[in-house]
C-alpha cells in the first residue's frame, strides 16, 4: 500500500495537494473511507487518469483486505512438550504445518504462527506423539565356552550391570541407548631366562572386552533394536596385541522373546618366539549372544 500511493499522488497536479494529504490519512485509517474519497479525487483528474488510478486503487485495496484477513486469522501461540524433545517433534511439526504456517524450537517447547484451527489440530497431533517413553528391561544371555585356554590358564570373565544366571540385565528408556558389555580377562603368558640360564614364566590378564550400545524400540508387540557393537579379540600373529571390531546392524523382534544377535566359533593361537623370550596365548570362542526386551510398569 505504501509503495503505491506516491504513485497515484504523482498524478495528481499541484492544485490538487490537499486533496492528496485527504486521501492518504484516510487511507490509512479505512479503505472504504479511502474508496470514497478517491472517488471525490476522480472528478479533479483528466480522463486518460482516471482509469489507471482506479485499476491501481482496486489492487492497493485487494492487498490491504488480504492482509487484513491473513492477521486476523493467524495466531503465534506457545506449545509446551513434557516428554519428547523439542528436536524430535520439531521436523514433525514443520512437515504438518507446510506452508500454512512457520514453526520453531524454543527450550523443550515449540513456537507456532498459523491459523488458530491448524494450531489445534497441530496440539492433538503432538499430543498423540508427547508421550512417556516406555520403561525397559533388557537382558543379554551369552553361551561361551572358554573357562580355560589350552595351557590350563583361567580365563576370567566379566560384564556391566546385573548377572543372574549368566544373563546381564540392564533398565533403559525407549530410545536411550543402553550399554552392554561383556569380557575376558585373557591370560598372557611370558617366559624368559635370566642370566643364570633359568627359565621363568610370568602371567598377566589383559582384558578383551565385547561390548554393544543398544536402543530398542516399541511398537505394538514389536521390538526394534539398533545395535553398535565392538568386539575386541587376541590377535593371531602378535600375543600382545588386541584386534578391534566395530559393526553397526539393526534388528527386529517380538516383545519378550530370544532375539539372536551373533553366533560363531572361533579357535585362536598365537604364538611369539625369540631368543629368550617368548609369549603364548591361547583361546577359544565359541558364543551364542541373544537379546529380550520386555517392558516395565
Amino acid at each position: 500500500m505504501m509503495i503505491a500511493l506516491p504513485f497515484f499522488a504523482r498524478h495528481f497536479s499541484g492544485r490538487d495537494e490537499k486533496c492528496q494529504g485527504v486521501f492518504v490519512a484516510a487511507h490509512s485509517a479505512c479503505p472504504t473511507i479511502a474508496d470514497t474519497l478517491a472517488n471525490s479525487c476522480f472528478t479533479r483528474l483528466s480522463r486518460r487518469m482516471i482509469m489507471p488510478v482506479r485499476n491501481l486503487l482496486n489492487v492497493v485495496i485487494t492487498s490491504v483486505l488480504i492482509a487484513f484477513s491473513t492477521q486476523a486469522l493467524s495466531a503465534t501461540e506457545v506449545v509446551p512438550l513434557n516428554y519428547r524433545t523439542s528436536a524430535d517433534l520439531l521436523p514433525v511439526a514443520k512437515s504438518f504445518l507446510g506452508t500454512e504456517g512457520s514453526v520453531s524450537a524454543y527450550g523443550n517447547q515449540l513456537i507456532v504462527n498459523a491459523e488458530s484451527r491448524k494450531i489445534e489440530e497441530l496440539r492433538s497431533l503432538i499430543a498423540q506423539l508427547d508421550t512417556a517413553p516406555k520403561r525397559l528391561l533388557i537382558s543379554v544371555d551369552t553361551s561361551e565356552n572358554a573357562a580355560r585356554n589350552s595351557s590350563g590358564s583361567r580365563v576370567i570373565e566379566y560384564g556391566t550391570t546385573s548377572r543372574e544366571g549368566g544373563v546381564q540385565q540392564v533398565q533403559t528408556s525407549e530410545g536411550t541407548p543402553a550399554l552392554i558389555q561383556i569380557g575376558q580377562s585373557v591370560p598372557l603368558t611370558s617366559s624368559s631366562t635370566d642370566s643364570y640360564g633359568y627359565s621363568q614364566s610370568n602371567t598377566e590378564y589383559r582384558n578383551v572386552t565385547q561390548g554393544f550400545y543398544v536402543t530398542a524400540s516399541v511398537t505394538g508387540d514389536t521390538v526394534h533394536l539398533s545395535i553398535s557393537t565392538n568386539h575386541d579379540r587376541m590377535s593371531q600373529e602378535r600375543a600382545d596385541a588386541i584386534k578391534v571390531q566395530s559393526t553397526d546392524s539393526q534388528v527386529s523382534g517380538r516383545l519378550g522373546e530370544w532375539i539372536t544377535l551373533a553366533s560363531n566359533s572361533d579357535q585362536s593361537v598365537a604364538d611369539q618366539r625369540g631368543l629368550a623370550q617368548r609369549y603364548s596365548t591361547q583361546g577359544r570362542e565359541d558364543m551364542i549372544l541373544r537379546v529380550k526386551v520386555e517392558t516395565l510398569e
